[in-house]
């Protein structure tokens, strides 16, 4: 059969460290005509939801995975050929082909690639298929391989019930569940112990929220944590905003510290950096990831070259990056190679908390809310508006007395704001 009239869509790899993502959304219906560089598919992974764009053009002729369905990377998403292409050669194409080496092809959609002669069959392919072991490596999803470890089960007594037998979490859990009825719970079983309440929902972690999960996980078990906590005096910079708003610019408390927290960075690159394992990688300029909270979980779009933009530019670039971020629109770009972290629950009335850093980064800041205490000035008690900020650092490569230097830098870049 010609390869030029039957054309693979494959699982892309975004990211050196993507190995999955889940289908979210179909954008044409089977046997639709479908042009070069059409959006054919919304795929999630990480954090961010991207459309995969059809490599040819031909008709939808097989859709190999549903709605919500996870492959691997490089596994069949569907087939594209000419309309007069028969359905067995169709079938043939499935049950023959082999997944792309996609772990070279970083922001590629993988479909445009030479196939690897050496791949383990597609999770989606026959039941044919000459390698049995890498048949089985495919037939098992990564997130159920890992928690079959934890729970201790033998793969090989678990029933897949994904398309082609295919191995998912949810079967993972069923299996350990039966173990549990039957008296023999595997150890540390996540299933709910005998005599527990049922829960009122199950609900199924999607990818973004399961790598959320991984990523958060590593970064407080390997990277040591400590924590400086200051309080900022507030009032020059609330009477700056007060200014900007009555001269009808829009802009927060919280896009005047976010500039704030550029500026002071510049100063102090030591925590404007990120930490390769081998090499302490500081930066000039200050490309800072603000935290946003979407329905699916956090996100951190960046505001790129913030120290070098005035606060009115910020304050547009931060409300668009997080519509966006809501909406589950964002690039790939858009949330990664953040030099410093900036997380605010000030708005929830949240006094002061711990942030946990997003690696490679080596410090984040977390700020709570803007509350009027007393204070002394000039020897006299007064009332002020104060906002505590709690610094984490990675003490392998940012020392206490690095930490500190910085919270007393912010605090003058705070106080003095007023007359910038």
């Amino acid at each position: 059969m010609s390869t030029e009239r039957i054309r693979p869509v494959t699982m892309p790899k975004w990211g050196i460290e993507m190995q999955e993502g889940t289908v979210t959304a179909w954008q044409f219906e089977l046997g639709r005509h479908v042009d070069k560089g059409d959006a054919l598919l919304d795929v999630e992974t990480e954090k961010i939801v991207n459309s995969v764009e059809s490599p040819a053009s031909g008709t939808l002729r097989r859709m190999l995975a549903g709605t919500g369905d996870t492959l691997p990377v490089g596994a069949l998403v569907a087939v594209l050929s000419e309309p007069d292409v028969a359905d067995a050669e169709i079938d043939a194409f499935v049950r023959d082909f082999k997944p792309f080496d996609a772990s070279f092809a970083e922001g590629s959609t993988a479909a445009a690639m030479t196939p690897s002669a050496s791949a383990a069959p597609a999770a989606l392919a026959a039941d044919t298929a000459a390698d049995g072991a890498a048949e089985g490596e495919a037939r098992v999803s990564p997130i159920a391989r890992r928690l079959a470890e934890k729970l201790g089960i033998d793969l090989s007594h678990v029933t897949g019930t994904g398309r082609n037998g295919r191995i998912s979490k949810e079967d993972v859990e069923a299996y350990a569940a039966t173990l549990q009825h039957a008296g023999s719970p595997p150890a540390a079983s996540a299933v709910a112990a005998t005599g527990a309440a049922e829960p009122m929902k199950r609900e199924r972690l999607t990818s973004m929220r399961s790598t959320i999960a991984r990523r958060l996980s590593e970064s407080k078990r390997d990277l040591p944590h400590y924590r400086l906590v200051a309080d900022l005096d507030m009032d020059a910079l609330a009477n700056k905003r007060a200014a900007m708003v009555a001269a009808g610019e829009s802009v927060s408390i919280n896009d005047l510290l976010l500039h704030a927290v550029a500026t002071a960075l510049r100063q102090h690159p030591r925590l404007n950096a990120q930490f390769t394992g081998e090499e302490l990688l500081q930066f000039e300029q200050v490309d800072l990831a603000v935290a946003v909270a979407t329905p699916g979980g956090l996100v951190t779009p960046i505001v790129r070259n913030a120290a070098g933009l005035p606060v009115g530019q910020i304050a547009v670039l931060v409300r668009e990056l997080a519509e966006r971020a809501r909406a589950g629109k964002l690039a790939r770009d858009e949330i990664t190679g953040g030099t410093f972290t900036v997380s605010n629950l000030g708005m929830f009335g949240v006094r002061q908390f711990d942030a946990i850093i997003n690696p490679p980064q080596v410090a984040i800041l977390a700020i709570g809310a803007m509350e009027e205490r007393p204070v002394v000035r000039h020897g006299a008690l007064a009332v002020g508006r104060v906002v505590t900020v709690t610094l984490s650092s990675d003490h392998r490569v940012v020392d206490g007395a690095d930490a500190a230097a910085f919270l007393a830098t912010l605090r003058a870049t705070v106080a003095g704001v007023a007359a910038g």
